[in-house]
């Protein structure tokens, strides 16, 4: 887990410039929000992209996911984060669960 917070951390570090002040270009080409991370959610056909407040991802029920996530495809993924062992509908209910 500790080792996915640093990466979080440095999701914004990289050298090219910002789209804007407060937004940079998630993997999609999106704007992505400061403070939010981009997280592709679901499997094959059934798959969402969110936007979540960085500071959630430390509450039980998301890093229960992203714990999961983890150890069945490991840490070495480019990009936004993905939890494909999880539907968008339970990821929802998860989201709820944190707020």
């Amino acid at each position: 887990m500790r080792q996915l917070i640093r990466r979080l951390s440095r999701v914004g570090d990289d050298s090219s410039p910002p789209a804007s002040s407060s937004k940079r270009r998630g993997g999609s080409g999106m704007p992505v929000p400061e403070g939010h991370v981009p997280v592709h959610v679901g499997d094959g056909s059934e798959t969402e992209r969110f936007l979540v407040r960085a500071e959630l991802l430390g509450r039980p029920a998301l890093a229960e996911l992203l714990g999961r996530a983890a150890q069945e495809y490991g840490y070495d993924h480019q990009g936004p984060l993905r939890i494909p062992c999880c539907s968008p509908a339970a990821f929802r209910r998860a989201l709820a669960d944190c707020c």
